[in-house]
């Protein structure tokens, strides 16, 4: 991991942002994955939402798996409170048609479930996507509405 490649700022307050922010811009390195996991476990535990941080650090984990599968760096990773979380993961990649199926795969093996997991978690999921990259943004309430 180079300087160049990316940068690693963490900070966990932002006034506009309301109560905590976290953002970070990721160069598809394994190795960024830990840090990044933390802090939104973190900043999650710090508004009252230890008991869906782990649904925070599975959503993220998806997510990035997804960007670095399935995009290009840099990855952008913005996680805020204001009420809620909301966890946003930008990658550059072509995009794709997020439209496609997002039943569950009929064998373990297929993979793609990355998406139905996050909808399954999760209380409101946004993905927008073209040519220049994809945006999904992962909301989480205090009293979940489960299932996005």
């Amino acid at each position: 991991m180079s300087a160049d490649s990316h940068s690693f700022p963490v900070n966990l307050r932002s006034p506009q942002r309301g109560y905590g922010h976290f953002s970070a811009v990721l160069s598809g390195d394994a190795d960024d994955v830990p840090p990044a996991r933390r802090a939104v476990h973190d900043l999650a535990v710090a508004n009252g939402f230890g008991d869906r941080s782990s649904d925070l650090a599975l959503a993220l984990d998806e997510l990035l798996a997804n960007a670095r599968e399935h995009g290009r760096p840099p990855i952008q990773v913005e996680t805020w409170y204001d009420g809620r979380v909301v966890l946003e993961v930008t990658d550059s990649g072509t995009g794709f048609d997020p439209r496609l199926p997002t039943n569950l795969p009929a064998r373990a093996d297929d993979g793609g479930r990355g998406l139905w997991i996050i909808r399954q978690i999760a209380d409101h999921v946004v993905i927008s996507s073209s040519e220049r990259g994809t945006t999904v943004r992962v909301e989480f309430s205090h009293e979940p509405h489960i299932g996005a």
